[in-house]
């Protein structure tokens, strides 16, 4: 599991369905058994400033337009229930990252 990369989780903690989540965790932090991710969101929170709208295309794999929900942090245990699906754009990771660091500083 690589940073910026989206994949389809399944936590029966958070949500009886599987959802996208975007793993927002350093690459350089490998040493413990579980990950830092952001949940996405197909509801339109276009109003939201802590969410990244992210467009569906044949890259990421999204059907629908959706939201990186900054202010949705988790953790999980490495590929726990989780299936790749793609990566996101370089630029838009950028967006994640500042939302991040608003939301959390």
């Amino acid at each position: 599991m690589k940073r910026g990369e989206i994949w389809t989780l399944r936590d029966d903690g958070y949500a009886s369905k599987a959802r996208p989540v975007v793993i927002v965790q350093s690459d350089d932090i490998d040493m413990f058994d579980s990950i830092v991710l952001c949940l996405l969101t197909t509801f339109d929170s276009s109003e939201i400033l802590t969410r990244v709208r992210i467009m569906p295309d044949l890259e990421n794999g999204l059907r629908k337009n959706s939201y990186i929900m900054t202010e949705k942090i988790i953790k999980e245990i490495h590929e726990k229930q989780a299936t790749r699906v793609t990566f996101t754009h370089r630029c838009l990771l950028s967006t994640v990252t500042l939302c991040l660091t608003v939301f959390c500083f």
